[in-house]
């Protein structure tokens, strides 16, 4: 009997060490809206996974899309969704541990669901896991404004799901007589969250009072708390004859500092009281001696916007000229000044070979140059800056026309997007963040270079989107790796690949 089993072992092996099996690393995961999470699957050990197919698809709610495919070890987005393809990455690394694992970044609330991981080696299998991406409500926003002498509005804001109940509070816990007297009203935003905003007036007495946004099963979710009269904001206690001075204060300098500027401008006037004479000898006409200027008669009226236009051309001056110092240092010892020649084969998003001009962006256009490390992105960017300098004789990328060009390193950048650039370009340009702010989103033809982009710091991206959809004219430039600029997808760019291979001769 023992030599008859041991016999049936030996005949069913080769079929019980042939099994491929897949199963799943977790059940279900939880994410939060805007953040990204990993899900993954493992499978039965194999000698090689360089010709392993991957699938990931969600099968709920229906229709079934894909979410991302390779086959034979080679990518393929031929059938992927478009609402997956610019955030989803496979971790190929973890291939050799086994585990079919995807990265999806920037998580949406339609993006919960059931999922599907289908690995194929010869034949198939697969398993299910469920994504649940919430929104818990943020930390509240507070406002108070003036109603009247006695009386004041309190306001509360959160967003988040699901939909939330808010009630009020105060000193003495009056619960249910403030929240009955409180108005609260709700909107959905584009990313299919509701944002809730209660408004509740009150007197100018001493007390505190509380909003808390209340959710399923009743569960607190976010509080906040006004401490009258202590927050009341100081322009709220000021008396209306306060308020009128002020205004004229900020009248006096703003036609003070205007004047200013105008002198300083016009190179042709000899006397610093010329304006002022106007003023006083309403009869005269205000001459000045250089060619390009002439000043009609005036009640000595200031055109604000003309002061404007000139200080931020003033600006843009000065800047282009520290800009042009920096740039023209690049390549001087390893490039010539006759010549460019990239060192990798330029791919357009067709697999197109395209040549070098293709990397600087028309008006109001994105460029994403995309390429491992170590294939020259950064010479790339640093070559277009020193040939706007008039580093090269030649001019290869037809950039010299542009009035400004600024390269910017934001490997590993965090904050507003705007204090970041800024933070980059030389002390000696002496810019103000508002300053280049207002450079940027004029119009002006300018081109910004972002070298080493990579998503991840929230406020970071969301200002960078807000910009390029804000701008009129300005170029960008964005050199990133692949998969790290997911984010972008939001708006419309063009991508340029860098071919990880040498141009063959």
């Amino acid at each position: 009997m023992r030599g008859e089993i041991f016999t049936l072992l030996l005949v069913t092996w080769p079929c019980l060490q042939a099994l491929f099996i897949v199963d799943s690393e977790q059940d279900s995961y939880d994410g939060e809206l805007h953040d990204k999470i990993t899900m993954g699957c493992r499978f039965s050990q194999i000698p090689s996974v360089s010709h392993i197919t991957v699938i990931w698809q969600r099968i709920k709610p229906p229709p079934t899309v894909e979410v991302y495919r390779m086959d034979n070890g080679i990518e393929n987005h031929t059938f992927t969704s478009k609402q997956f393809l610019p955030r989803v990455r496979l971790l190929r690394e973890e291939l050799e541990k086994f585990r079919a694992v995807i990265e999806l970044s920037q998580l949406r609330i339609n993006d919960s669901g059931t999922y599907q991981c289908i690995v194929i080696q010869d034949e198939p299998d697969y398993k299910q896991t469920k994504l649940t991406v919430r929104a818990p409500y943020k930390a509240i926003k507070k406002t108070l404004r003036r109603l009247s002498e006695k009386e004041m509005e309190l306001s509360c804001e959160s967003q988040g799901l699901p939909l939330a109940l808010v009630t009020w509070s105060d000193g003495k816990l009056r619960d249910p007589h403030l929240t009955n007297r409180s108005e609260s009203s709700h909107a959905i935003n584009s990313d299919g969250i509701f944002v809730v905003t209660s408004r509740l007036s009150v007197t100018y007495e001493v007390n505190n009072y509380t909003c808390s946004y209340i959710t399923d099963g009743m569960k607190t979710s976010q509080t906040a708390t006004f401490h009258i009269p202590d927050e009341i904001p100081e322009s709220d206690k000021w008396t209306t004859g306060y308020a009128a001075i002020a205004v004229i204060v900020v009248m006096c300098v703003g036609f003070v500092v205007a004047l200013l500027i105008l002198h300083r401008r016009k190179k042709g006037q000899t006397s610093k009281d010329i304006s002022l004479a106007e003023c006083e000898s309403p009869g005269q006409n205000l001459t000045v001696t250089s060619t390009d200027h002439l000043l009609p008669k005036s009640d000595c009226g200031v055109d604000t916007l003309t002061f404007k236009s000139e200080l931020w051309n003033g600006k843009t001056e000065e800047l282009q000229d520290v800009l042009k110092q920096r740039y023209a240092e690049f390549h001087k010892t390893t490039e010539t000044e006759t010549d460019f020649t990239l060192p990798r084969t330029l791919l357009s998003g067709e697999n197109q070979h395209v040549s070098i001009q293709s990397v600087l962006p028309g008006p109001r256009e994105t460029v994403i140059l995309e390429g491992k490390e170590g294939t020259d992105k950064t010479f790339i960017a640093q070559s277009l800056a020193s040939s706007w300098a008039k580093h090269f004789i030649s001019d290869p990328f037809d950039i010299r026309e542009l009035q400004l060009v600024i390269l910017v390193d934001i490997k590993g950048a965090e904050g507003d997007f705007f204090q970041v650039v800024n933070s980059k370009i030389p002390a000696e340009a002496k810019l103000q963040t508002n300053n280049l702010k207002d450079i940027l989103l004029e119009n002006r033809d300018s081109l910004l270079i972002l070298d080493g982009y990579k998503e991840g710091d929230r406020e970071l991206d969301k200002s960078l989107v807000k910009f390029l959809r804000e701008r009129r004219t300005c170029r960008v430039l964005i050199t990133a790796c692949p998969g790290e600029h997911g984010i972008l997808g939001e708006t419309d760019r063009k991508v340029m690949r860098l071919h990880t291979l040498p141009v063959q001769a």
